[in-house]
């Protein structure tokens, strides 16, 4: 591989590493250092399993098809394929992640330096208003955001990622004698769980299109090409995510024990234990980079997406109605959306993990398999929307709880992983038998 290539690798890693990085993925690390105590490596290895290792895996399953996630969804069948992949970009993008990602870092940017009990909306109309324009100008160009992100955003978030996690390691962090009560019993599960509540094996297939597009413009022209480099790119971005989870982490154990009762105001406490006044402008600004980053990558597949939908429509133009459609949520009615999507993501997030699955599984395998993407899809499907239909809290769908708790991982959210491998297994069954033609 020529230094061209590597170079285009290395800076589609870091962007893509950007993307992932989030407000959550910022919040989460820190908040099983601070709750996890002596169980702090077991909780930390279930959520870099699931927080890292599945989205990656994720981005392996879409490099498999020459169309991203399109051929990927295209094997739960052509219409339901469609469905899933366009409710995947429309929840990943301007109908949820894409606002929320303005609001939250609002939050956790300006809202606190506002006098308290302040219930005034034009401090956040106002943000936003300069939030977005600058997220559009960025996004508005596929190859120039790869390039924004890669080479100038990435470097700024990490450079200040790794002086507070180093400011923390130079102060020492004495580990906490005990755990909460969560991570007393099972501290692996309870971090796979919240490594799952992430939900970037979602954004992964989102991602998977923009990254693909990249490498192609920069001279990775073969399907085995943009595989590997979209591989290479993938354990890139992971390797920097694991190691900056566990620097989170241990900024968590360095402020365990002080009464934060978020991840925002553990990291809030240390960057002003570590920077003085100054402080709260680094968390700031930390914040700040992981919210814009992630909403332009966002705002990049989306539009990258819907433009294969309807062609007639300019990128700029694309780009311009998501920027409108997300800023008007992040400012009127935001609260009702995320009570509608929020249980959607429930329902597509298992249906999208059995989809990575089956594909990874597909790879070794001789024979053109059909019974068991769909069968395995259905099942999480089925038991996904009663999972979906409780979290909306609706008390009609109260008595869907025991049920779904009688299923074996129902009380960790998950009821949906053994009808699926279940239906996984007659899937494969059926295709052996059924004599499915040799890829």
């Amino acid at each position: 591989m020529n230094r061209s290539k590597l170079r285009a690798i290395l800076i589609a890693g870091m962007a893509l590493f950007a993307m992932y990085f989030g407000a959550g993925n910022l919040i989460f690390p820190v908040m099983i250092g601070v709750e996890a105590g002596l169980n702090l490596r077991p909780a930390l290895i279930g959520f870099i399993l699931t927080g890292v290792a599945l989205p990656i895996l994720g981005m392996v399953a879409v490099a498999t098809s020459s169309r991203g996630i399109d051929g990927l969804s295209s094997r739960l069948g052509k219409i339901p394929g469609l469905v899933f992949t366009i409710v995947i970009f429309l929840s990943t993008g301007m109908l949820y992640a894409i606002p929320r990602v303005a609001t939250v870092s609002y939050e956790m940017t300006v809202k606190p330096m506002l006098e308290e009990g302040s219930s005034s909306s034009l401090p956040l109309l106002l943000y936003t208003a300069v939030f977005f324009p600058v997220a559009y100008a960025i996004a508005v160009n596929p190859k120039g955001m790869i390039d924004r992100i890669g080479k100038w955003l990435t470097p700024s978030l990490l450079t200040l990622l790794v002086a507070m996690i180093a400011a923390t390691l130079w102060r020492g962090v004495n580990t906490a004698p005990t755990a909460a009560p969560t991570y007393q019993d099972g501290p692996l599960s309870t971090g796979l769980i919240l490594g799952y509540f992430t939900m970037d094996a979602i954004a992964s297939l989102v991602f998977g299109l923009v990254i693909i597009q990249s490498l192609r413009q920069r001279g990775f022209t073969s399907g085995r090409s943009v595989f590997l480099g979209t591989v290479a790119t993938g354990a890139l971005a992971g390797t920097a995510l694991a190691a900056i989870y566990t620097g989170l982490a241990l900024i968590g154990v360095h402020v365990n024990g002080r009464g934060a009762s978020n991840g925002a105001e553990a990291l809030t406490m240390a960057a002003n234990e570590l920077f003085g006044r100054g402080g709260q402008a680094v968390f700031g600004l930390i914040a700040l980079l992981a919210c814009l980053t992630t909403a332009v990558g966002l705002l990049g597949a989306s539009s990258s997406y819907f433009q294969t939908l309807f062609p007639k429509i300019r990128r700029r133009h694309m780009v311009a109605i998501h920027v409108v459609v997300s800023f008007a949520l992040a400012n009127l009615g935001l609260e009702a959306i995320l009570a509608i999507v929020a249980p959607l993501n429930q329902l597509i997030y298992p249906i999208a993990i059995s989809l990575i699955f089956v594909t990874l599984l597909d790879m070794p395998i001789p024979r053109q398999l059909f019974y068991s993407y769909r069968l395995p899809a259905a099942a999480a499907a089925v038991i996904g929307l009663g999972e979906a239909l409780w979290s909306t809290t609706l008390p009609v769908f109260a008595p869907l709880r025991a049920p779904l708790d009688a299923l074996p991982l129902g009380s960790s959210h998950l009821p949906w992983v053994a009808p699926a491998l279940v239906a996984l297994l007659v899937g494969l069954a059926l295709d052996f038998k059924s004599g499915a033609r040799s890829k």
